[in-house]
């Protein structure tokens, strides 16, 4: 089968040679690991033989115990040399980055996935006297980020992890580590002298590539050098051949050193699919030789039927329409229910979030009913508490298949036996490899060499194999040092801002943004807003603000578009943007009413789906006034109401969409779907649009007028609330679900600490354990 790869030669001399070759060069070699791949699948017994001089020479020592043969003998002593020299029980990698990071004041490097960084990145945290900022590209990661840190540092109450910029808890703390995205590190300017801090670990750096994101992460780098040149920065990437372009853009020539890591730790095996047929090939041989032996079983159902996990990546249409249910329904069907208490724990807590039924019809979750088999979704329209809670599954191992959009490449450490990629649309040579790794990630299992497979489709095998092997380059220029003229304008601001350090900190927007809010004579409208919004202090709620006369709910509608158009370079929004503002704004009003995620869709389901009609139909039918048939018949003709899919604001070139088709019976509404759409304008258009700008005038009203209402109405929009106990606990990392009963135990709170009161004690453990941090 594999002999185009392994070629003729004998088995235990192949293995041989290559173990020669990665003692002189390194586990550098791919075409090398794909030769190990086959023959530990073909001839296992074999390869157990040599398996542990195999990994001593690859450099993973935690694999081996004690050696049994001169070369084991040999690296035996060279891990106890790096143990020496760093104090750790790294691998070479690894070592070799810690002490470029321990010497240099800036280092920049380059390594696959499986070489270790999280590992030492772990290290590098603990045992340090400084506070530390970590960089991440996505509030994903920063999650993630989080909990791994949390769960590392448990022991140790006196370091405080945020995922934003706080000073708290001072009284009991030593240090701080702060993990951030570029947009929410702008915050540490505003008080980076109340920190000692000595470490900035930039991960995913490759960030700095991506247009108006790079430009703000390239401006954080600067300012962050320019106001703490003594802290050292990190700069960490995957599979980018020159991460030395990093010191070389932003100029740090001086205490400066880079590294490209090329050292693999798993073996990869390619398979092509073509009418359900699967198919040996190789991206390393010439497109003749490419080809191998056909499959005669299913390489995915033997996996699965022993165990193994399946990742396919997919396109978020194939989600939401249910496409992946038919394409991939043969392993779906063979997946069964669950049974495991803690498994059907985490289902029931997803389901208690999102408010989906148990039963019925009405709120009924497909998410959910895959769970129940042990298969998950995952993509970037998922409210992050739902990612949290399917990642957990994962790791728990309790998943077999996992459907996954562009989210869990984004260094999210999760591994799979098999990553089957579906959708090649937009997928660069980055995130291709970036989602290779995923297949066959190493573990701490001893003697053991590890392989994963890659599925892709015949047709995309050429692109596939061009880009596996293409190399990619960071530019050695920043965006911010290029020429922006050809710039949308719903881009200069930020852009411009960026680039002459015009920003304004304390307002979240840009110098320019805040003097067309001064000059734009917009108080008769936020007095307006005020006065129809908020009624003794609280705000109202979204019936209320549905059983407005319609002349005054529309006025208050065009208000807030006009106070947020002002902010902007041009007069007004078009169609679709306003739209989409409309839509978000009794969204935005039970937000700051502090309703739960589960309350806001279904009050949405409510909404779109014409509750009110509905009930009428229904009571009809009690009382005798219409036959079950007529009634159901009646409800089917309901029509799900219109709602523009959210999309970040401004956007000039935005054209009215909607998820839910016009002419769909409500009947037919998907409730994933919804969670979905509520979740985005949430996150893309309230969280990362509006409330900034709106937040900027309120404050600019107040500081014109000294009205109480425009700050309580700011805390609203920032925080959810205006209780300065529940603002508090905000500020200490504490979620609104928390919240709720964490406030009864608390006897005071401030930035110096929190005091609870005794009754703390009779606390169940999952919930001593949300509070246990600050006991």
């Amino acid at each position: 089968m594999a002999n185009k790869i392994l070629g003729n030669d004998d088995i235990e001399q192949t293995i041989v040679n290559i173990i020669n070759t990665i003692h002189k060069y390194g586990p550098v070699n791919t075409a090398d690991f794909e030769k190990l791949a086959y023959i530990k699948k073909l001839y296992p017994e074999i390869l157990y033989n040599y398996e542990k001089k195999l990994l001593s020479a690859m450099g993973l020592f935690y694999k081996v115990q004690k050696p049994k043969s001169i070369l084991e003998e040999v690296y035996s002593i060279y891990e106890d040399t790096i143990v020496e020299s760093t104090g750790r029980n790294f691998t070479p990698v690894q070592a070799h980055a810690y002490l470029n990071i321990r010497d240099k004041k800036y280092f920049s490097f380059s390594a696959p996935t499986s070489a270790g960084k999280s590992y030492l990145f772990r290290e590098l945290i603990q045992n340090v006297d400084y506070d530390i900022v970590i960089i991440v590209p996505s509030r994903a990661l920063i999650t993630e980020y989080v909990k791994t840190v949390t769960d590392l540092l448990s022991d140790d109450k006196s370091i405080l992890i945020l995922p934003f910029i706080e000073n708290i808890n001072i009284s009991r703390i030593k240090r701080r580590i702060f993990i951030l995205t570029p947009e929410r590190g702008v915050e540490l300017f505003k008080r980076i002298n109340e920190f000692n801090i000595g470490l900035f670990l930039l991960d995913e750096a490759q960030i700095s590539e991506e247009g108006i994101r790079g430009m703000k992460f390239d401006a954080f780098v600067r300012r962050i050098d320019k106001s703490l040149p003594n802290a050292k920065k990190v700069f960490a990437h995957p599979f980018v051949n020159n991460p030395d372009a990093q010191l070389k853009k932003h100029n740090f020539t001086a205490e400066s050193s880079s590294f490209l890591y090329q050292q693999h730790s798993v073996g990869k095996i390619f398979l092509a699919i073509d009418n359900s047929q699967l198919q040996y090939f190789s991206p390393y041989q010439t497109p003749n030789n490419r080809y191998l032996n056909t499959l005669e079983t299913d390489i995915v159902d033997e996996t699965l039927a022993r165990g193994g996990t399946l990742l396919v990546y997919i396109s978020k249409n194939k989600i939401y329409d249910g496409t992946y249910l038919t394409d991939f329904s043969k392993y779906i069907d063979n997946c069964q229910k669950l049974t495991d208490v803690n498994a059907i724990q985490l289902i029931e807590k997803l389901r208690v979030f999102i408010g989906a039924s148990k039963t019925g019809v009405e709120k009924h979750s497909l998410l959910i009913d895959m769970m129940e088999k042990g298969i998950v979704i995952h993509h970037g329209s998922m409210p992050l508490n739902i990612r949290l809670i399917i990642e957990e599954f994962i790791k728990a191992k309790y998943a077999h298949i996992c459907f996954a959009t562009a989210t869990l490449i984004q260094g999210i450490n999760m591994p799979f036996d098999i990553v089957w990629i579906d959708n090649f649309h937009n997928l660069n040579t980055l995130n291709l490899k970036n989602l290779i790794g995923r297949a066959g990630r190493t573990t701490s299992s001893n003697y053991n060499f590890e392989f994963g497979y890659t599925i892709v489709k015949k047709i995309n095998v050429p692109t596939f194999c061009s880009r596996i092997n293409d190399t990619i380059l960071l530019d050695e220029v920043s965006l911010i040092d290029k020429d922006i003229s050809t710039m949308s304008d719903d881009v200069k601001d930020i852009v411009e801002a960026v680039k002459n350090d015009t920003y304004n900190d304390e307002l979240h927007l840009t110098n320019a943004q805040v003097d067309r809010l001064r000059e734009s004579n917009i108080n008769p409208d936020i007095k307006y807003i005020l006065d129809n919004i908020l009624l003794n202090g609280q705000p109202i709620n979204g019936n209320d603000y549905y059983n407005l006369d319609n002349k005054i709910r529309n006025k208050v509608k065009d208000t807030f578009k006009k106070v947020y158009v002002k902010h902007l370079r041009r007069q007004s929004l078009n169609k679709a943007e306003a739209s989409v503002l409309s839509a978000s704004i009794p969204i935005m009003l039970w937000h700051i009413q502090g309703k739960s995620f589960s309350e806001m869709v279904s009050l949405r389901y409510a909404f779109l789906t014409e509750k009110d009609k509905k009930n009428k139909i229904l009571s009809n039918l009690r009382h005798g006034k219409l036959s079950a048939t007529e009634a159901n018949s009646q409800i089917a003709a309901i029509e799900i109401r219109f709602t523009p899919s959210p999309s970040s604001l401004p956007n000039s070139q935005l054209k009215i969409s909607s998820l839910f088709s016009k002419g769909t019976s409500i009947n037919d509404l998907d409730y994933d779907t919804l969670v979905y759409d509520t979740y985005d304008y949430l996150d893309k258009v309230i969280s990362l649009s509006l409330v900034d700008p709106l937040c900027g005038a309120f404050e600019l009203y107040y500081n014109d007028t000294h009205d109480p209402r425009a700050l309580i109405m700011k805390n609203f929009l920032r925080f959810g609330t205006n209780d300065e106990l529940e603002i508090w606990l905000l500020r200490y990392g504490f979620g609104f679900e928390d919240i709720e009963w964490i406030t009864e135990y608390i006897d005071s709170i401030n930035e110096n600490e929190i005091i609870f009161n005794p009754s703390i004690n009779n606390l169940s453990p999952d919930m001593y354990e949300v509070i246990s941090r600050y006991v």
